[in-house]
């Protein structure tokens, strides 16, 4: 049986980014991905200043650079723009082929369409039926993620998002939210720009709310507001955010493995590869203070109180809504939204 020092179970921004900062060590590091592509999961794609400060990115793998939003409410509209982008709107598939290449020349092993079907006592087995030992284990596998199921961790908070993908001669400008509880309850729809396209979707915990219902306010959003489908197809996928904890003796969990993404915008890049690289760097030294990933944490309830607030407001949310857009005409509520996510 060969062995390892670090073993990573998947290959999206988690992963990726823990086997980057693992490779700078002399330490024996494989990284498994089910797949043959890197990255390949459907999301809205954007990544604020907080993540690139983690992992800054080329020009060659932007798509867009964001520095105007727009946030609706039945009533009002609220604009804001900043001096510099804020945004970055990125394909998963260049973004994964991108982190892939970091890997290049470095010592960290690379097994593509390699599935674990088992885990073990230090150790995992494949579904060709190859064992491989480890000392530590990193979950890095997604929202159905096996490692999670190994440390018996249920998720049970979820979102389930729609969206579509739409071409566009010209690039769209800024990024778009718009609330309306009438539809999206707690959530909201969205328009992230990626230069030849838009990203047009919505989201919502199907625990609090029928999906069938959002996907039909959804589509009456989008005859109203006059965005034209096309030959786009609506496509849907989940996202975990049920965090119950991350590292478990020599076992951790990062990203949407973690249930670190966001119950209330959907993000998850940034917590992925803040994840990612905290963990690495707790393997390389367990006295590491993982400063980042306790404001991480710290950034996540926040959300979560937010979301709360929301949750509890009932059917004043609407009013609520319209109270929050009035406030973002105020310059020091406006700046400090903006400072949170950048």
């Amino acid at each position: 049986m060969e062995t390892f020092d670090v073993i990573i179970v998947g290959g999206g921004p988690a992963g990726l980014q823990c086997a980057r900062e693992l490779s700078h060590s002399r330490l024996r590091v494989l990284l498994i991905e089910k797949g043959e592509i890197f990255g390949d999961k459907l999301c809205a794609g954007g990544l604020t200043l907080k993540g690139m400060d983690v992992l800054p990115l080329p020009d060659h793998v932007i798509q867009q650079k964001i520095s105007r939003a727009a946030l609706h409410s039945r009533r009002r509209r609220a604009d804001t723009v900043t001096p510099v982008p804020y945004l970055f709107t990125v394909d998963r598939r260049e973004l994964g082929a991108y982190q892939r290449s970091l890997l290049d020349e470095t010592e960290v092993v690379v097994k593509t369409n390699s599935q674990v079907t088992e885990i073990g006592n230090k150790q995992l087995t494949l579904k060709t039926g190859q064992v491989y030992g480890f000392s530590y284990l990193v979950g890095a596998d997604g929202y159905a993620s096996l490692v999670r199921r190994h440390l018996g961790l249920n998720v049970r908070k979820k979102l389930i998002g729609f969206q579509y993908s739409i071409p566009v001669e010209e690039e769209h400008p800024a990024l778009e939210m718009f609330l309306d509880a009438r539809r999206f309850h707690l959530w909201y729809a969205w328009i992230f720009p990626h230069g030849d396209r838009i990203a047009v979707g919505c989201c919502c915990d199907p625990d609090r709310i029928d999906p069938q219902m959002v996907k039909k306010g959804f589509h009456e959003w989008l005859k109203e507001t006059g965005i034209e489908t096309g030959e786009a197809k609506l496509e849907s996928y989940p996202i975990a955010y049920d965090y119950q904890g991350y590292k478990f003796e020599n076992i951790f969990l990062v990203g949407e493995a973690a249930g670190l993404a966001s119950g209330f915008t959907g993000e998850g890049i940034y917590q992925a590869l803040v994840s990612g690289q905290e963990v690495a760097r707790l393997i390389l030294d367990p006295k590491h203070h993982a400063d980042r990933m306790n404001q991480l944490l710290k950034y996540n309830r926040t959300l979560e109180k937010m979301m709360a607030v929301f949750r509890w407001a009932g059917p004043m949310r609407g009013a609520l809504q319209e109270f929050l857009l009035f406030l973002m005409t105020r310059n020091w509520i406006r700046d400090k939204i903006n400072a949170m996510f950048s």
